[in-house]
């Protein structure tokens, strides 16, 4: 359940597929959610949906909860357009929202942490148990063994891995999210690449591709968004009465 609290021509993987973006279009929508259409938003969703989900999954270190602050950044993100200064600062004003959402999650299980100790159990009367059990603490290790190798790479070796092995993010997207020349990031993928090594890229790439964004997340975005709005709306019309 979500949180209730808050380049030139690009190819970006949407949902099953791929959808094109140019500047101009980009700016258009924008300017038009920035006028409360979230179609409009729904197009810029669809556009930084991979990179924002990378964001979170950077910090949260866990698939189902990244999409979970992923949506709740882009909620934040579009009921906080009036503050945007440019559509051309959009990216890294986007990609701070998406950091201080994913790290207000972080701090606020770091507070949880001691009810959660415990985990969910399994009733050793199910015959299958044992066998349950056994597969899940395989998945488990193989999960945290990925992550050991990938978080022991720097943060700028790190980052343009997890994005660009998210969706295919092409490195043109990624560079113009993280602010930095396509050329810088090639470099550091391709140095980060040469750390992890053979065998060890192949092992990060299965399992960071089995995170990826599930069908219908840009809509369950706007959804958030409608709610919001019309929370709003009820609001300001009771002020009234």
């Amino acid at each position: 359940t979500p949180m209730q609290t808050h380049t030139n021509t690009s190819i970006i993987n949407s949902e099953n597929g791929s959808e094109r973006m140019t500047p101009q279009k980009e700016k258009s929508a924008l300017g038009r959610a920035r006028q409360g259409d979230v179609r409009a938003f729904e197009e810029v969703i669809r556009r930084y949906q991979s990179l924002v989900y990378a964001v979170a999954l950077q910090i949260a270190r866990d698939p189902a909860a990244a999409q979970d602050i992923a949506q709740d950044a882009f909620v934040t993100a579009f009921e906080s357009l009036k503050d945007l200064r440019s559509e051309e600062s959009f990216p890294s004003w986007l990609r701070t929202i998406a950091r201080n959402t994913a790290l207000s999650w972080r701090k606020e299980q770091g507070r949880m942490a001691p009810l959660e100790e415990a985990g969910d159990t399994i009733s050793p009367a199910d015959p299958s148990w044992a066998e349950i059990e056994e597969e899940r603490k395989e998945v488990e290790a193989f999960r945290t063994e990925v992550w050991r190798i990938v978080s022991s790479l720097s943060d700028k070796l790190r980052f343009p891995i997890l994005l660009c092995y998210l969706n295919d993010i092409p490195t043109g997207d990624a560079a113009r999210f993280l602010g930095i020349k396509e050329g810088t990031l090639r470099k550091r993928l391709h140095d980060g690449k040469k750390r992890l090594q053979g065998s060890i890229v192949k092992m990060a790439e299965r399992t960071l591709q089995e995170c990826r964004l599930p069908r219908g997340f840009a809509r369950r975005c706007i959804c958030g968004c409608e709610r919001g709005r019309s929370a709003r709306d009820a609001d300001s019309e009771t002020e009234r009465r």
